[in-house]
């Protein structure tokens, strides 16, 4: 009897984990990106496959720009993926900058620039918000709220400057901005920029008011293409929100 129930026990365990995998199965092929939600895969190929996209060899790729950096995650795999990249991030927020040109100080091959980057230089008032990564020059909005609960927190002024004015005498091959709606400001800035740029990653919202005056996906197309650039990735979460990928035809 007692062989019996451990059987039992082991073939009701089976059959449990059975109908487990079998949920996550459906569910990873089913609801399409259970594993790798839109926005992360978009990013995800962009700096693995980038060079596929632009037709060159990784080793190349010589300047990335990467505007609201927070804390660089993705900044030691564009490293490691391109031996030869420098790459210059942009961060102004006060909950990260300390933290960040201590963990980069001492590589000569990333600059850590502390402003805001926005169509002239000057002072902006910032706003953080109750969410990690998520300060922008621009106030909340209601689909921001409605979406991901996000609260207005502290704000403080930040000096700017622009991608024009940091690349007035250098090349740069990608220009990487995330800004949470202040992506026109950003390109407002680089007009010299865009004219040498290989590839665009940028964050984009197709539907408005993600934050108060915020960029949406209709303005961000007429601008990069405009540039002779061609949307070739898009990737967005449930609120249409998410990243895409330009580069120059």
């Amino acid at each position: 009897m007692e062989n019996f129930s451990k059987i039992f026990d082991i073939a009701f365990l089976k059959k449990l984990s059975g109908k487990f995998l079998n949920k996550i199965l459906r569910l990873k092929y089913f609801n399409q990106f259970f594993w790798n939600p839109p926005y992360d895969y978009v990013q995800n190929i962009t700096i693995n496959n980038i060079y596929n996209y632009l037709e060159i060899p990784p080793e190349s790729l010589k300047e990335w720009c990467i505007v609201g950096v927070h804390l660089g995650k993705e900044i030691k795999y564009i490293l490691r993926k391109y031996p030869n990249v420098k790459i210059i991030g942009c961060e102004c927020s006060k909950r990260y900058v300390k933290r960040l040109n201590k963990k980069f100080h001492l590589n000569p091959r990333v600059e850590i620039i502390n402003k805001a980057i926005s169509a002239s230089k000057g002072e902006a008032k910032f706003y953080e918000t109750s969410l990690q990564g998520n300060g922008s020059l621009f106030r909340l909005g209601e689909l921001s709220k409605d979406s991901y609960g996000s609260i207005q927190k502290e704000s403080f002024l930040v000096k700017t400057t622009t991608i024009d004015e940091i690349y007035r005498n250098k090349i740069l091959d990608i220009l990487w901005i995330d800004v949470q709606g202040a992506e026109k400001l950003v390109l407002g800035g680089s007009k010299n920029t865009l004219k040498k740029v290989k590839a665009v990653f940028i964050e984009i919202s197709i539907k408005k008011n993600l934050y108060l005056n915020s960029s949406y996906m209709d303005e961000i197309n007429d601008i990069l293409f405009e540039n002779g650039f061609k949307l070739v990735l898009l990737g967005t979460d449930f609120n249409l929100t998410g990243n895409a990928l330009y580069i120059k035809k």
